[in-house]
């Protein structure tokens, strides 16, 4: 379902990453003040990106170049979640779209500067649901080798986040927040081998004190586009859905981020023959139907403690088509010259980007910026992978629970979008034209995903920078 307009979505995703300024925003290391009453604070905003008055063109982002978006089915959104426990908070901007840039989150993050003036705040993280029925957003869907981005939707998405994080900061409110874990069954496909995926919907609930509506946090590993490649009608796809489904059965607002959704994992199609909206009903609708399956016994109440770390690092770019396109102008990220081969890929150039862990009680939230493989944060892999001879990092998953964390979920397109974070031990390009073209091995393995990675050496720097982060929080602790 990618074709060779793809390619772009390679340099759209490895290009991105996070600003210089910090990874999670204001503060590089906060948490809350134990000398201030234990109690959790949330509030919740959401706001329109509306379209722009122009007669310009919106290309609808994820699959092909030049393909015009034709028909509106629902309005893309910044959903927005504050969060504190007494000390410095959180805001989290949930946005609909394939993924944004660290220029683009850097802009955002400036938008939002005033409003948060005078606040205590520990990061400020922007997540994209990598939406693919929505608007270009990364500049990579326009004509091959032009800009995608219409300027003035960027400044209209500019704008809701600022509406969204106003109408979230207004709204806090004292209560209680709970997590729980539900299974899903057979709802999604991998089409790449090994069939390595998270299967659980990953929920945040806050129960405000005055018990008025409360606040859901969603997460799920699967690519939104249940509409398919074919679709050119504008949509959240179905984290839209759901969403909305649950706000209209229990008046709760809610907000999605995506988990580790590379390798690549996406939902299921439940009609064949295939009709679009239909598919993107039922899987919002069966997804709603775990959400609210979730019983008050089936609940754990986190105590009320925060804190949130991020680190900047540089990842070696080996993708000649992200240089392109960056050179072109197209991307707007930093792009770091050396001859350091430590930071430097083939092409000369590292890319800045950044991780973080926001720990909300006993449990915690991974954020990275890219489409990570399942199988490099849970394990598994290939019986007879396609490079044996190059060693896959330790899983993220037993880092975090070398380091006392082993309550955590994923969440993807963080403050940035590397793209495919692909296990190095399978990590094949063609050998005549490398992240142009999908080498084809004879045992028939597909190897798409690595024309739209910055290369190799991506999975392990993650792996590296997880292991320094957590083992300094460790040391600043004193455990």
């Amino acid at each position: 379902m990618k074709t060779v307009s793809q390619r772009l979505l390679p340099w759209f995703l490895s290009l991105l990453f996070c600003a210089s300024s910090g990874c999670a925003g204001p503060d590089p290391r906060a948490s809350s003040d134990p000398a201030m009453p234990a109690r959790w604070r949330a509030g919740f905003g959401s706001a329109e990106i509306a379209l722009p008055a122009d007669s310009l063109p919106l290309y609808i982002a994820g699959y092909h170049n030049g393909w015009e978006i034709t028909e509106v089915r629902d309005l893309c959104r910044v959903s927005a979640l504050w969060l504190d426990a007494g000390g410095p908070g959180v805001l989290l901007l949930s946005v609909d779209c394939v993924g944004l840039g660290s220029d683009t989150v850097s802009g955002i993050r400036g938008r939002l500067s005033p409003l948060l003036e005078g606040e205590s705040v520990a990061a400020v993280h922007v997540i994209a649901t990598h939406d693919h029925a929505g608007p270009d957003t990364l500049g990579l869907w326009g004509p091959t080798a032009e800009e995608g981005k219409h300027p003035g939707y960027m400044e209209n998405l500019m704008t809701a986040c600022t509406l969204a994080a106003q109408a979230a900061l207004d709204s806090r409110k004292e209560g209680r927040l709970f997590r729980s874990d539900v299974r899903t069954e057979d709802m999604l496909r991998d089409s790449r081998e090994p069939v390595v995926w998270d299967e659980i919907l990953h929920i945040l609930r806050f129960q405000p004190d005055d018990n008025s509506a409360g606040i859901r946090l969603f997460s799920y590993g699967a690519h939104a586009e249940s509409l398919r490649g074919a679709n050119t009608r504008l949509s959240r796809d179905y984290p839209g859905v759901l969403c909305d489904l649950v706000r209209e059965r229990t008046g709760d607002d809610a907000l999605f981020l995506p988990g580790a959704v590379g390798g690549l994992v996406m939902t299921r199609e439940f009609f064949s023959p295939f009709d679009a909206e239909a598919n993107l009903l039922e899987t919002g609708e069966r997804l709603a139907g775990y959400a609210l399956s979730v019983r008050d016994g089936d609940e754990r109440e986190l105590t009320p403690s925060l804190s949130d770390d991020g680190i900047s690092f540089t990842v070696p770019l080996d993708n000649t088509v992200f240089l392109y396109y960056k050179f072109l102008g197209i991307l707007g990220n930093e792009a770091v010259r050396s001859d350091d081969p430590g930071i430097a890929g083939e092409t000369g150039y590292g890319l800045r980007s950044c991780l973080s862990v926001l720990r909300l009680g006993d449990t915690a939230l991974l954020l990275l910026p890219g489409e990570i493989f399942p199988e490099l944060v849970f394990g598994g892999g290939r019986e007879n992978p396609s490079n044996p001879g190059a060693e896959n990092p330790e899983p993220l998953g037993r880092i975090m629970e070398r380091y006392g964390l082993s309550d955590f979920f994923t969440v993807g397109l963080a403050d940035d979008e590397l793209g495919y974070i692909v296990p190095p031990n399978d990590f094949l390009t063609d050998p005549d034209a490398p992240y142009l073209r999908d080498a084809e091995p004879e045992d028939g393995s597909r190897h798409y995903e690595e024309t739209n990675s910055v290369g190799i050496r991506c999975a392990g720097i993650l792996a590296e920078n997880l292991e320094k982060l957590l083992k300094n929080c460790e040391n600043l602790s004193g455990n």
